[in-house]
């Protein structure tokens, strides 16, 4: 069966929290090593995610020993089994299969971390593509991953789709380039005049579950995946 409408979710800070995941880490490795849980959140606010940064500057101010590629390492993988399972998310996913759906996670990351972290929040089992830019040698918002997780759920020029996810330089964008309606999951945050402009903007991803839901089946935006 051929299905006609398909959502594409972003994974980290908007199927999952990193900022719960973080903190959990965090707590654990200032047990470890003696550096205070409050230094590392203001390191993480510091970098933005550059986590080579973020572990150098551990290793050059506070003196851990450990090679910044091994603190690296070894947090991917801590921090993946700590992200929490959120029920509502998973409801929220479970309506949609079960309105006929198809779902997918495009994400950017390391393969392993990733589905680690999908399994851990109960997640896996709500998508029938999961598209790692690990796996392809190209990172959102090239479109190619975004076609990847078309193709695997049958998509065609009659289907409906849109990407959500917190991100409007790879997730917005990107979903723009490979022409599928946008949401935005803001968590609070302003839009910019030269930022990309989603299709709709909510500040959760259950609010963009829910909106999908009716947007798929409203004239106003009822046009299918772009050539």
């Amino acid at each position: 069966m051929t299905v006609r409408r398909i959502a594409l979710f972003d994974l980290d800070n908007t199927l999952t929290d990193h900022t719960t995941a973080f903190a959990l880490w965090a707590a654990e490795f200032s047990d470890a090593t003696g550096v205070p849980v409050p230094w590392l959140l203001k390191a993480e606010e510091r970098h933005d995610g550059a986590r080579h940064r973020f572990f150098e500057e551990i290793k050059n101010v506070v003196g851990v020993r450990e090679s910044i590629a091994a603190l690296h390492g070894a947090y991917r993988q801590r921090s993946a089994e700590l992200v929490p399972h959120r029920p509502e998310v998973c409801a929220a996913l479970k309506t949609l299969v079960e309105d006929g759906w198809g779902l997918g996670v495009v994400t950017n990351g390391p393969p392993d971390a990733q589905r680690t972290k999908l399994k851990v929040a109960q997640l896996d089992q709500y998508f029938g593509s999961v598209v790692i830019s690990g796996d392809y040698g190209v990172r959102k918002p090239d479109p190619e991953l975004f076609r990847l997780a078309l193709d695997e759920l049958h998509a065609h020029a009659g289907t409906w789709a849109a990407m959500a996810g917190d991100c409007l330089a790879t997730d917005v964008e990107g979903g723009l380039r490979a022409g599928l309606h946008t949401v935005w999951v803001a968590g609070g945050r302003a839009r910019l005049p030269s930022d990309p402009m989603p299709t709709r903007t909510v500040q959760t991803v259950v609010e963009a579950a829910d909106w999908l839901r009716t947007a798929a089946l409203s004239p106003a935006s009822a046009s299918a995946l772009r050539a």
